[in-house]
């Protein structure tokens, strides 16, 4: 009698046990569960948020070929307003990346919290996963995006002295037809400053060696350009004369460069960027 009643407390104890385990189990799953949801839920957000923040970055994107098209456009080109283009262009990239580096630290935390605690979580691992793939897509968007906003910062500086210089040489031209030489001399201290400054950004990333030569060839414009006013300046019209050839063979050779092939190839650097960007963020929201 006392070996079974022994016998039935004992298996008393293992069913209490066996049920405290089951529970257990129950209570793991069913947290591991909520865990996961809350963690793929606070994921889903942040992607969202950071496409939405992404989609924005279109219009940077096309800025470059408005530019572009600008600068071809011949006669009706407009130097000033074409700063203003820029100037936007500059601000929407710099905007653009101050986005990108909050988005990719928000994807980042997101990353680190699908990925720990994984004892806890492995029932709802599989949908972690997923959801951890279509965040690293993120990020992966990002980094494209990260490169054009950079990239496009750079050369947007580019266009802004290269555009400021064009501007400064149609107020040349129109103060020495004025015979206004005195604000000539001031307009082309300006011209010499905007020119150099294009020069030096010249070889940013994206933009063909053939640009770093045209800059090349105006500052020597220029150069002879400044000589010829100096000489009209001092009344010495045989040096003026003589400098006339020279002024006009420069001006012949800044007409020599195709800008159709700049912007070819400018799209060309910037089309795989673009690409990957759009391939990624396809498959982040995927």
């Amino acid at each position: 009698m006392f070996q079974n009643q022994a016998l039935m407390n004992r298996r008393r104890t293992e069913l209490t046990v066996i049920a405290v385990l089951i529970v257990g189990v129950i209570g793991y799953a069913g947290a591991g569960l909520a865990l996961s949801a809350t963690r793929v839920a606070n994921a889903e957000h942040t992607l969202n948020v950071v496409v939405s923040h992404q989609n924005t970055l279109t219009t940077t994107f096309n800025a470059i070929n408005t530019q572009l098209s600008q600068l071809t456009s011949g006669s009706v080109f407009n130097p000033q307003q074409s700063i203003i283009l820029v100037d936007k262009s500059v601000s929407n990239s710099e905007l653009a990346t101050k986005t990108i580096e909050e988005d990719d630290s928000s994807l980042a935390s997101v990353a680190s919290q699908l990925g720990s605690m994984r004892w806890l979580t492995l029932v709802g691992q599989n949908s972690l996963d997923r959801e951890a793939g279509r965040v690293q897509h993120g990020r992966n968007a990002l980094g494209a995006a990260r490169t054009i906003a950079s990239d496009e910062l750079q050369d947007g500086h580019f266009w802004h002295s290269l555009y400021a210089a064009i501007y400064d040489l149609t107020r040349l031209e129109a103060q020495v037809y004025a015979n206004d030489l005195t604000a000539a001399q001031t307009t082309l201290g300006t011209f010499k400053a905007d020119v150099d400054s294009a020069l030096s950004l010249s070889s940013a990333p994206g933009l063909p060696v053939e640009l770093h030569d045209m800059m090349a060839d105006m500052q020597t414009f220029v150069g002879d350009y400044g000589k010829q006013l100096s000489a009209q300046i001092a009344g010495d019209d045989a040096s003026v004369a003589a400098y006339q050839p020279t002024v006009n063979a420069d001006r012949t050779k800044l007409g020599t460069y195709d800008y159709d092939k700049i912007g070819a190839a400018i799209t060309a650097y910037y089309k795989p960027l673009i690409d990957r960007f759009n391939t990624e963020i396809a498959a982040a929201t995927g």
